[in-house]
């Protein structure tokens, strides 16, 4: 039975001093929370932490999915689903059917898996709420980008896939299919690597009132910069994000300087600069990578952004050590016996290859190679401990000193020499049966 709230017993004491105090008295079960059940789970904690990826909080600023698209999933389904011909599945168990990537890659485009992979992609690494905040939409233009490398070999960006930063130093390949009269906006933009601001972007590249899929006659508003991911901080990732214009929209406010590689200058912030033409873009194609860093950005750093090349490392914390003359503790009290030897508190720093090799070399020293173990196992190790018993000397004239503190072998060499004897702790290893021997000479 719980006391009563507005009881004398439940009024808080007082300490010396007059003051409130929480010491005094243990608070009753209804004063420390919610008892059992009536907490939150890890699930019901993480939905809470994460409320915004709940679909019914979030706003959905794309264009809505055509009504056709749905017959075309339907069809590519059932086409998927029908029996074909004997003649392709002996093709293709033979290894000779040709298939047309561009007609399967197209037929994934038409059904709509394909913006159905991006959009779960770009939730899975939190492309939305970082850029847009609780807005999000469905991709529905399909962009395809590729870097341009040596030998005529292009590193295609897809969802997600790991680009390096010499991979991308040049300014990209970027079409898609689109009426001739349409305008677009492209922003290229890093959703980690600002280094002064939290929750602020740097634009690598803004193509705005692009003409048709022409991103020459766009009006760049800032020229194509590679990423520059800082050593030790990861992957960082980058975003394609391509807005559908219903008019030409005003960029007056961005720097006259297209190419400055001024760092304060490329600040941005999608959702602001989404908010401002909100009623004249509308999201409609997205596409992103990751990068981290390499030693080509060593020269970027210094030479390009005129900066000191950022390091970042983490700081772990020393593993914390008992010193060894810390004593063993029983029922809080000191036994005033060390928990281990001086010699076993180093040997933790040590090489245990070093180990290894100094207690295999006292092994060789008292193995024949016909007889096996010269020394074998000593019943009695200490038989004759009192050679080992030998003290220092005083000065002439001084005290004594205790006997416990001046033994010329301490404690803790003692135990040393006691396991090695008996090939216990580190020289089990040295505790070997006789050798093998050869039966022509054994039987002599």
């Amino acid at each position: 039975m719980q006391p009563s709230r507005n009881s004398s017993n439940t009024r808080q004491p007082t300490g010396m001093s007059g003051h409130v105090s929480p010491y005094i008295r243990i608070p009753f079960a209804y004063e420390r929370g919610p008892g059992v059940g009536k907490d939150m789970n890890l699930q019901e904690r993480l939905d809470e932490m994460f409320y915004n990826r709940n679909n019914s909080e979030r706003v959905d600023i794309g264009y809505k999915s055509d009504s056709g698209s749905s017959n075309q999933e339907a069809s590519y389904n059932s086409w998927k689903k029908e029996d074909k011909s004997l003649e392709l599945e002996k093709a293709a168990r033979e290894g000779t059917l040709e298939v047309d990537i561009q007609e399967v890659k197209n037929m994934w485009s038409n059904s709509g898996d394909a913006y159905k992979a991006i959009f779960r992609s770009a939730e899975l690494y939190g492309i939305y709420e970082d850029l847009f905040s609780e807005g999000y939409f469905h991709p529905c233009v399909n962009l395809d980008i590729a870097f341009a490398k040596a030998d005529d070999v292009m590193v295609p960006v897809f969802r997600g896939n790991i680009i390096k930063p010499h991979e991308a130093t040049a300014q990209p390949e970027v079409t898609w299919s689109c009426k001739e009269d349409d305008i677009w906006c492209l922003v290229l933009t890093s959703l980690d690597s600002h280094f002064t601001e939290e929750n602020q972007e740097y634009v690598h590249w803004m193509v705005a009132n692009i003409k048709g899929s022409d991103l020459s006659s766009g009006q760049e508003l800032f020229n194509y910069l590679q990423p520059f991911p800082p050593h030790g901080t990861g992957y960082h990732r980058y975003a394609f994000v391509l807005y559908k214009q219903d008019q030409h929209i005003d960029v007056s406010g961005f720097t006259n300087d297209k190419s400055t590689t001024n760092l304060s200058e490329r600040t941005f912030n999608t959702y602001e600069f989404y908010k401002k033409h909100q009623d004249s873009i509308t999201p409609a194609g997205l596409s992103f990578f990751q990068s981290d860093w390499d030693s080509s950005l060593r020269d970027f750093f210094h030479n390009t952004l005129n900066m000191k090349e950022p390091r970042y490392e983490y700081e772990f914390m020393a593993p914390f050590i008992h010193p060894w003359n810390r004593y063993e503790m029983r029922d809080g009290q000191s036994t005033g016996v060390r928990l281990q030897g001086f010699n076993e508190f180093m040997d933790q720093h040590r090489d245990p290859k070093d180990i290894e090799r100094e207690v295999l070399m006292k092994k060789l020293a008292h193995t024949h190679p016909y007889e096996g173990d010269t020394e074998g196992y000593m019943k009695y190790p200490l038989a004759h401990e009192e050679d080992y018993q030998e003290y220092i000397q005083p000065p002439v004239g001084e005290k004594a000193f205790t006997k416990k503190t001046s033994k010329k072998v301490p404690s803790w060499r003692m135990e040393q020499i006691m396991k090695e004897k008996m090939k216990k702790g580190y020289y089990s290893s040295t505790d070997h049966s006789q050798l093998r021997k050869d039966p022509l000479l054994s039987s002599q």
